[in-house]
């Protein structure tokens, strides 16, 4: 599996077919079986880009997939081209932004994966190769959804990055403390829990392995926590936003810390938080990825084991993220955070430190990319192209959250 293992902050994808679609659409998305009645594999994954990336196998051929449960199956417009896939139908369809599209739909007779043969699933078509720059980077050939994986009980080792996919629990060996939770099944198979946040019930909380980063919180219950003094500290800043039909113009979004989150009867404190207009409430791998978590769609249960301590987290940063737009590009810039007080979005960055990205393209950035800066601690020299001048600046890592 021949991948670049890439960083890039504050980018949750794709798309959910069903998510605007007709309750048609939504029949549609349950076909699908398992050949095999009694069935156990595991298989590794990778992070790539933060996500989780397998190795499926569709007509012979090895593909590498996202598998995300926040979203229903995807194929990229390259690779049905390949598959030479026959168009079932089209649906309204909405990305991480809430930018919506008319999107193909199709059906994939197999997908292997380990030695288990998922047949008859439903995908949805997406150009994300020309959308997002993150998959391009990354190799990406589409992703494995809720709509697969409801057909089977998915076992998560994030630890020692292995998924073992069983027809049923029995097969597995399950501690007896284990932390549970009730799975509300959605459209297109996406599960959720409920939470509490800060004493607050919140409903619809996704189980989102698909959100690379921390956990969302919708703009209005972040609010609502504001307005009710439960929220005390959050930092703002402001972006182009990524999503499968393209970038966003400047918005902004807010960053927060959730001093007490409760799932089932297991607390955690202090657990950075992005807020963003356009996301659902959901729960990211930067959460689950302190546990061992097994996902029952079936008996709609979620059990997870807890491997290392979430929470009591900080958010420190330069206060900025990069972008590929003709030119490598400021984005992302948190106020209050060094970057704030010299950079505005969309400055043409010409280097950071001894990296020269004046005049490179994509695929450059790409290789540039997987030396992330923000894994650096000391300061950070960053020289920009603005209005017809260069300028260089010194910036500090700063703890703001």
């Amino acid at each position: 599996m021949k991948l670049k293992k890439l960083i890039y902050p504050l980018i949750a994808i794709i798309l959910l077919l069903s998510s605007c679609a007709s309750s048609n659409i939504d029949k549609v998305l349950k076909q699908g079986k398992v050949l095999q009645e009694d069935y156990k594999t595991t298989i590794p994954f990778i992070y790539v880009n933060g996500w989780i990336v397998i190795e499926v196998e569709i007509e012979n051929k090895a593909y590498n997939f996202i598998l995300d449960t926040g979203h229903s199956n995807l194929i990229t417009t390259e690779l049905a081209a390949e598959l030479n896939s026959k168009v079932l139908g089209t649906e309204k369809m909405s990305d991480v932004n809430n930018t919506q599209n008319t999107t193909e739909y199709t059906k994939i007779d197999t997908i292997k994966i380990g030695n288990i043969d998922f047949q008859n699933t439903i995908s949805s078509i997406v150009d994300l190769n020309s959308n997002m720059t993150s998959v391009r980077c990354s190799d990406i050939d589409g992703l494995i959804g809720s709509n697969l994986m409801r057909k089977a009980v998915w076992d998560f080792d994030f630890q020692n990055q292995l998924i073992t996919i069983v027809n049923s629990e029995k097969q597995l060996a399950i501690p007896t403390e284990t932390i549970d939770s009730r799975l509300y099944i959605g459209a297109a198979g996406v599960p959720a829990v409920t939470l509490e946040i800060n004493g607050e019930k919140v409903l619809n909380h996704t189980v989102d392995f698909g959100n690379s980063g921390a956990n969302l919180l919708r703009t209005k219950i972040f609010q609502e926590q504001l307005d009710a003094n439960l929220i005390k500290k959050y930092v703002r800043g402001s972006q182009k936003a990524s999503g499968g039909f393209g970038l966003t113009e400047t918005q902004t979004f807010h960053h927060t810390i959730i001093e007490e989150l409760k799932i089932g009867n297991h607390t955690v404190n202090n657990i950075f938080t992005r807020v963003r207009n356009g996301s659902a409430n959901n729960l990211g791998l930067a959460f689950f990825q302190n546990y061992r978590v097994i996902l029952n769609w079936k008996k709609k249960k979620m059990k997870m084991i807890e491997i290392t301590k979430a929470g009591n987290d900080v958010f420190k940063t330069y206060g900025f993220s990069t972008l590929f737009e003709e030119n490598v590009r400021v984005n992302a810039i948190v106020e209050t955070s060094s970057a704030s007080k010299f950079l505005k979005n969309g400055d043409k960055i010409l280097r950071i430190n001894d990296t020269n990205y004046e005049n490179i393209t994509e695929n450059q950035y790409c290789d540039l990319v997987n030396d992330d800066f923000n894994n650096e601690t000391g300061p950070l020299f960053i020289t920009i192209f603005r209005d017809g001048k260069e300028l260089r600046f010194e910036l500090i890592k700063t703890e703001l959250l």
